[in-house]
């Protein structure tokens, strides 16, 4: 008998295959079996009609800054969305020098048009290195999975200050740079679920 059984659902699986009608059965929290009668359930849900889809991921977004606020990650939670990305087109808030969020949320403003009055005031700051971004981002329980790519224009800013937008890095910079996109590829391996 397994865990979950939903009944007569319209399963889209996501391989690019048709539709199917069919059941999906789900033990200790896993998938295990797809399509056609899948047998009892302790709990059984009745699908009739309804779609069955995996995960749907949003793989270019700019929630870098309210997945630190808005545990619902709306509006993409509103439509579906189970799994947002982030650190897209190279900007982001870590890692961070204390006293230089704002060049960070004037280049965000500036690149993606995102209102740097909610970000001032949505941010709480408690990170300097993306590691400690990832914590913070963790600490919070929220209705979707959150995935960060590490921000290439907040690593040069770090390393480089107001010159990032100016100047090639220097060697020792750019040593700098490696070392911390290494630690924070390290810190930031696969998805982060931090649904509860």
């Amino acid at each position: 008998m397994h865990d979950l059984v939903i009944r007569d659902a319209v399963i889209v699986d996501g391989t690019g295959g048709p539709t199917r009608t069919g059941d999906v059965a789900v033990d200790d929290g896993r998938i295990t079996s797809v399509g056609g009668d899948c047998g009892p359930g302790r709990r059984r849900l009745d699908a009739d009609g309804l779609l069955l889809t995996p995960g749907w991921v949003d793989i270019h977004t700019h929630y870098d800054g309210q997945v630190t606020w808005d545990p619902e990650v709306t509006p993409s939670s509103w439509h579906g969305v189970t799994t947002v990305v982030m650190g897209n087109c190279g900007v982001g808030f870590a890692p961070v020098r204390p006293g230089s969020q704002d060049f960070l949320i004037e280049v965000m403003e500036g690149v993606e048009d995102i209102p740097g009055t909610a970000l001032h005031e949505g941010i709480d700051w408690q990170w300097s290195s993306f590691p400690e971004y990832l914590d913070a981002l963790e600490a919070m329980p929220r209705t979707v999975d959150v995935a960060a790519q590490v921000p290439h224009a907040a690593v040069r800013a770090y390393v480089m200050g107001e010159r990032a937008h100016e100047a090639a890095p220097k060697g020792d910079e750019l040593t700098e740079m490696a070392a911390i996109t290494a630690e924070a590829s390290s810190a930031a391996t696969g998805f982060i679920s931090l649904t509860p």
